[in-house]
């Protein structure tokens, strides 16, 4: 099964109400006609905090995940995601979820808690091999999943490009908490009192091991499972 992801970039007049209608009342209905396997949304829905230690993009993102079984219809999503007239750009990604919540709630409805939204490039001066290699194998299990409370994390490692123009990615990562406060307070997100600090640390020197630093960019997300 294919799995894409569009990320959808709207003018700066646009508001979150209009964010929300745009996307849940008008393009969502139109996906659903052709029929996707499972179907989620991802919008800037929540308020950012007055302090981060991870800087948050300042402009609204939606993002649509797609799961098809059909082959080679990557073409007919762009169309239907494009015709907001936005700016789109579009991933078929390779997804792994290291660490899982059980759904308990309705298609539809806003998934509990915070998704941290990270899209990333490798750092240049690694090869992929080893990218993947500090990703899957250093970073998930010995940092991210120790470090921070996360409740799911999904990894989405991008194959292709299919809309003409997108900006290359090497990942998308979104990281799930349940409570507001475990990802907008560094003191959670971080590991508690005693430990924020040399977990910060931690976290930094690693990134800047194994990503462009300047090219990264974070959102908070609020989830909609449409199909699951």
């Amino acid at each position: 099964m294919a799995k894409y992801i569009f990320l959808l970039r709207p003018p700066d007049q646009v508001d979150l109400k209009t964010l929300r209608s745009e996307v849940l009342d008008k393009l969502v209905p139109r996906l659903l006609q052709l029929n996707p396997e499972k179907l989620k949304v991802d919008l800037t829905e929540p308020r950012k905090p007055r302090l981060t230690v991870l800087p948050l993009a300042k402009n609204h993102l939606a993002m649509i995940s797609i799961w098809d079984s059909q082959a080679d219809r990557a073409r007919q999503w762009q169309s239907e995601v494009s015709g907001l007239g936005w700016n789109v750009s579009g991933y078929q990604v390779a997804e792994s979820t290291p660490r899982a919540y059980t759904k308990d709630w309705k298609d539809g409805e806003a998934s509990p808690g915070i998704v941290m939204l990270t899209l990333m490039k490798k750092n240049p001066r690694l090869t992929n091999e080893q990218f993947m290699h500090e990703w899957f194998e250093h970073h998930t299990p010995k940092i991210a999943l120790k470090v921070h409370p996360l409740w799911n994390y999904i990894r989405n490692v991008v194959d292709s490009v299919v809309v003409e123009g997108t900006p290359h990615l090497d990942g998308i990562v979104e990281e799930h908490c349940r409570e507001r406060r475990e990802i907008t307070c560094p003191m959670h997100y971080f590991g508690g009192l005693l430990m924020m600090l040399p977990n910060m640390i931690k976290v930094g020197l690693h990134a800047n091991k194994f990503l462009e630093i300047s090219a990264v960019e974070n959102y908070l997300l609020t989830e909609y499972h449409i199909r699951s």
